[in-house]
């Protein structure tokens, strides 16, 4: 007699059509259960198979740590990824389930799915420039699966800007050259760039900068006032927030060789009937609205610092978003409370970092704790 029900199955079944469609941790205690599952989840293509299947999950950040969106549930509440011990830390970017922090000069990454840390290695610093920070971190190919950092380095005086492309694991960083001059650069902490078709894209003053991950060139695309820049379940889109901040105007990316952008809908907050009622007429009123998708109906509003609003695409309130992690202030939004324009998309992947940290025993603690 099977142990299981999952035993009384075909294992093409089992492993085809139910674990890969399993969150990444139920599949590592799959692992456990049978030698043949874990070779079976283990292959490269059964872990991007299982990587794809996973939801792109709204990330917020908080006093105490980093926590996204919980995934199937009516009643949309908040998960913790990631808790400061003690201090917060800086420099967040998200690329395939795997997550860069940062604590002043040391920088870590890791899997919140398989709880694997590493410190990051870094470009060596520059003379008469300030410690490097995180632009973007993005995949550069398929096969083999390569991961790399654009770094910038910011001169303490003049606005002088340097960019590197540092492979993951790497010391050999490569200069290229933004393709024009900014006033400040978009950090990838506050303004990380939209993955779409194989590139990277940033909403800047001029227009929208790219970055062909695969060639690591630049070019332009036109667009015409101010918005900002988002993933809108696969497609690129425009958010435009009204001078009062109570409207938020949609547009999505018809044709990407044309350049040509669709209105798709509008959010409204006078209209919507919310529980508590939100103070519009409050000073929190006028500062611009954080959004993120949920999925093609639902999005998730920040309004003010402490409210996040679970609604629709018609306007219509859903929700409160509480936290799941009762022993966090954060349930009852007593601390600071910022819907980021990062998203999560659990996976398995391994870097040969973590491997190398395992065989290290001497290795430090990083400055936070994953409890994902």
């Amino acid at each position: 007699m099977p142990d299981t029900m999952l035993e009384d199955l075909p294992e093409w079944l089992v492993v085809d059509e139910i674990l890969v469609r399993l969150p990444p941790k139920d599949v590592l205690r799959c692992r456990a259960v049978r030698k043949s599952w874990c070779g079976a989840t283990s292959t490269d293509k059964s872990i991007l198979d299982n990587h794809r299947r996973q939801p792109s999950l709204p990330i917020v950040e908080h006093d105490e740590g980093i926590s996204c969106l919980a995934a199937t549930r009516a009643q949309k509440i908040l998960r913790p990824i990631v808790r400061y011990s003690p201090d917060p830390v800086s420099n967040i970017a998200f690329c395939d389930g795997l997550l860069i922090l940062s604590r002043q000069s040391s920088f870590y990454i890791c899997n919140p799915a398989t709880r694997k840390c590493a410190p990051l290695p870094r470009p060596p610093l520059r003379p008469g420039f300030r410690a490097p920070n995180v632009v973007a971190f993005y995949q550069h190919d398929a096969s083999p699966r390569e991961y790399r950092v654009l770094w910038v380095f910011s001169a303490h005086m003049a606005r002088r800007t340097r960019y590197f492309v540092l492979p993951v694991g790497s010391d050999q960083p490569r200069c290229i050259q933004w393709p024009t001059v900014l006033q400040s650069y978009p950090a990838s902490c506050d303004l990380p760039p939209v993955h779409h078709r194989g590139a990277l894209h940033w909403e800047l003053s001029l227009g929208i900068t790219v970055l062909d991950t695969v060639t690591e060139t630049f070019r332009h695309m036109n667009h015409g006032g101010v918005f900002s820049l988002f993933d809108l379940g696969g497609d690129l889109a425009l958010r435009h927030t009204s001078g009062d901040c109570l409207t938020q105007n949609i547009w999505v990316l018809q044709d990407y060789d044309a350049e040509t952008w669709a209105f798709r809908y509008r959010i409204d907050l006078r209209a919507m009937e919310v529980s508590p009622p939100l103070p519009l007429d409050f000073a929190d009123a006028y500062f611009a609205p954080m959004m993120a998708v949920i999925n093609e109906r639902e999005l998730l509003i920040q309004h003010g610092g402490d409210r996040l609003l679970h609604c629709d695409i018609e306007s219509l309130f859903l929700g409160n978003v509480e936290s799941q992690d009762h022993e966090s202030s954060l349930n009852r939004f007593a601390n600071s409370l910022s819907l980021t324009m990062h998203r999560l998309q659990e996976s398995m992947i391994s870097l040969p970092l973590f491997e190398m940290q395992e065989e290290d025993a001497m290795n430090k603690e990083p400055p936070f704790i994953i409890v994902l």
